[in-house]
């Protein structure tokens, strides 16, 4: 199950009361939603990308009258609000890091800690792991896990993945595993995490997708509504910030510093230890 991270600080953020109307862009297991639900006798429109999820998901909430679900990606969040005439936004929720779901149940190659094919995608079509680890240039790999993963021997590790590959295809997490370690003679997971961090990001175009989102939903939202944006990677919250800081004349920063976890959160939920929240109205 998915563990929606920053509850208490999200719900404060969005402040949901009345018949307020919400969209959660990454819907997952309805965590987040559950709780908006709690505050306001408005609707929630609940956006997933993953269709296995997105079945669990509507499931769960099929018989709340409330709740409209959507299996798409966030990207499209002014055309789904369009298609489902969903009006009057009072605020929108992205929460853009993957699920717990994924990484232990997904059986898709998430987790370094299982042999898993590599795949590594959210939805059902696109370029998987394996087809990035297999098929891109030395440069293109080095590139990815320099700017999605900030590992310092990409090089070394690009160049190891490139000698591997001549030998045999690599075909599952463990697979991949070996070479990196091989490649840096790791100690640790460090390196390894990283590096499934940049492929994952690359296969499921993550940071370009922030990217695109983020004016769709200030366009979506209606005066006075809120955004609030968890974010669990420098790079995509360097992007929320510069988003923040170019539309500063339509925003208004509710927290200037993003909000990150408590001690006792992060003790019960160590996944969330890289959350970062930043939350804004529309003027």
């Amino acid at each position: 199950m998915h563990i929606p991270v920053l509850k208490d600080e999200v719900i404060e953020g969005l402040n949901p009361k009345g018949s307020e109307n919400f969209v959660d862009g990454t819907f997952h297991m309805g965590g987040h939603s559950e709780l908006i639900l709690k505050r306001t006798k408005g609707k929630v429109l609940g956006i997933e990308i993953d269709e296995d999820v997105f079945k669990e998901a509507k499931k769960k909430f099929e018989k709340n009258e409330r709740v409209i679900s959507v299996n798409y990606s966030y990207v499209n969040i002014d055309k789904i609000v369009k298609d489902y005439n969903f009006k009057d936004v009072d605020g929108i929720l992205l929460d853009v890091g993957m699920s717990s779901w994924h990484i232990d149940e997904s059986k898709r190659g998430f987790s370094y800690l299982k042999d898993e094919p590599l795949n590594m995608l959210f939805r059902k079509e696109g370029t998987t792991a394996e087809e990035i680890v297999n098929t891109y240039s030395k440069d293109e790999l080095e590139r990815i896990f320099k700017e999605y993963g900030e590992e310092k021997k990409a090089r070394k590790i690009a160049e190891a993945i490139l000698k591997a590959r001549k030998e045999k295809p690599i075909k599952t997490t463990f697979e991949l595993i070996n070479v990196v370690k091989k490649a840096v003679l790791a100690k640790s997971f460090d390196p390894i995490q990283r590096i499934f961090q940049a492929i994952r990001i690359e296969a499921n175009k993550e940071l370009e997708n922030i990217r695109e989102v983020l004016p769709k939903a200030l366009d979506v939202l209606k005066g006075g509504g809120r955004l609030a944006v968890i974010s669990f990677h420098s790079g995509e919250d360097r992007i929320v910030k510069e988003f923040i800081k170019n539309n500063k004349e339509k925003l208004e920063i509710v927290n200037k510093k993003p909000i990150t976890p408590k001690r006792e959160e992060i003790a019960e939920n160590p996944r969330s230890r890289s959350a970062k929240l930043r939350v804004v109205i529309k003027k």
